[in-house]
């Protein structure tokens, strides 16, 4: 009986060929995932507009959503909550605008005293630090982070610096947010006939889900925000902390960006109340601030999101971390969405494949395609016997 000839992988383990295999499917879903980075940061003012029209649109969507069920056109209740949603965000952002730039003199020496108090207690206080460690600690960091505030601040927004720029990145996002709430899902069912047949319900499985991810994400976001900076207006006015709408914006602003923001952001309103009213006062700001931003944490977010955006802090604070340097502050804003975006959907597409949700029986896609009804995985067809309410 003729042997087969011996070959140099016949001495390779199987566990190095299983590794070996891995790590090629790493490295190319590594290389996949710089260049779509690299492309899309090429083309930054079109992502940045993009991802805003998505998220306002997100926010807007339910208002759509409400009016429709009771009966009003949906072209009409689209163009009504697009009016006066419109409006209500352009006169919160130009408040936003008009408070940082009446307050920003101010605020930048507030923190430049406080800094100059926390070196004093360094040198003198119980650490007795000496000058020269004290300056690094304090000076120098904020002479550093001034510096460079500009380019942290920048990131994908380098495209966006002109006033051309800008301009038509918002006209853009504006059409784009009217486009999408008038479209009512069906732009979506065209992206969804690219994919094969058989593939076609798991991806409106997972497209209903990030939809809803992203929806409930928003409108926790934007009212955790507002509760955040409304609740602490009365605790700085108690403490006689100057600039109070100020610092109560710049905590709304904060509060945006999870888990870092309001941190930074807090940390600006405890110096302000150090430099201003002392240490006992700071500290019984920051002891406030976190309790407030705690207890309507842990009180609104289960309501809000109940388990639409279930993801753990660390990833959080991974995700924010990794955005930051991919893209600025734009980048640690759409952090937290994309990645309970991408973790919710991968997990519906599991569960449609395996039988445990169908998104024409959720509601969760459009009436129109109600009508033709995606395909479920071989096996299940069972499941779309009873559509239910479309």
């Amino acid at each position: 009986m003729n042997q087969r000839p011996r070959r140099a992988s016949d001495d390779v383990s199987f566990g190095i060929k299983v590794a070996a295999l891995w790590s090629v499917c790493l490295l190319a879903i590594i290389a996949f995932l710089v260049a779509m980075v690299w492309l899309l940061n090429s083309i930054s003012l079109v992502t940045i507009t993009v991802a805003i029209a998505v998220m306002i649109t997100a926010l807007l969507q339910p208002a759509v959503a409400w009016l429709d069920r009771r009966g009003l056109p949906h072209a009409v209740a689209a163009v009504l909550v697009y009016v006066v949603g419109i409006a209500l965000l352009g006169l919160a952002l130009w408040f936003v605008i008009s408070q940082i730039a009446k307050s920003q003199t101010n605020i930048g020496q507030q923190l430049t005293a406080s800094l100059t108090t926390i070196r004093d207690w360094l040198v003198n206080g119980p650490i007795h630090m000496s000058s020269k460690e004290a300056d690094k600690y304090t000076i120098h960091l904020g002479q550093t982070i001034g510096q460079y505030k500009n380019q942290i601040a920048s990131g994908a927004w380098e495209s966006a610096n002109t006033a051309i720029g800008i301009v038509s990145g918002a006209v853009f996002t504006l059409f784009a947010v009217l486009f999408v709430l008038l479209d009512n899902g069906k732009m979506f069912g065209w992206f969804v006939r690219f994919f094969p047949d058989d593939t076609e319900g798991h991806v409106w499985a997972g497209g209903a889900a990030a939809w809803r991810t992203l929806t409930a994400y928003m409108r926790s976001l934007v009212l955790l925000a507002a509760v955040n900076a409304i609740a602490m207006v009365p605790v700085m006015m108690i403490a006689g902390l100057p600039l109070v709408v100020p610092l109560a914006v710049l905590l709304f602003i904060g509060s945006l960006v999870p888990m870092i923001g309001v941190l930074v952001a807090g940390a600006v309103v405890v110096m302000i109340a150090l430099v201003t009213k002392g240490i006992t006062t700071a500290i019984v700001v920051a002891i406030m601030l976190v309790l407030i931003v705690q207890l309507f944490g842990n009180l609104l977010n289960p309501v809000i999101l109940g388990k639409a955006v279930d993801i753990h802090p660390f990833a959080i604070l991974v995700g924010v971390t990794g955005g930051t340097l991919l893209a600025g502050i734009f980048g640690a804003f759409v952090a937290v969405p994309f990645i309970a975006v991408v973790h919710n959907a991968i997990r519906a597409m599991r569960e449609f494949n395996a039988g445990k949700i169908d998104p024409l029986i959720e509601g969760h896609v459009p009436a129109e395609v109600a009508e033709h009804p995606p395909p479920v995985p071989h096996g299940q067809e069972h499941r779309l016997s009873d559509p239910g309410p479309a």
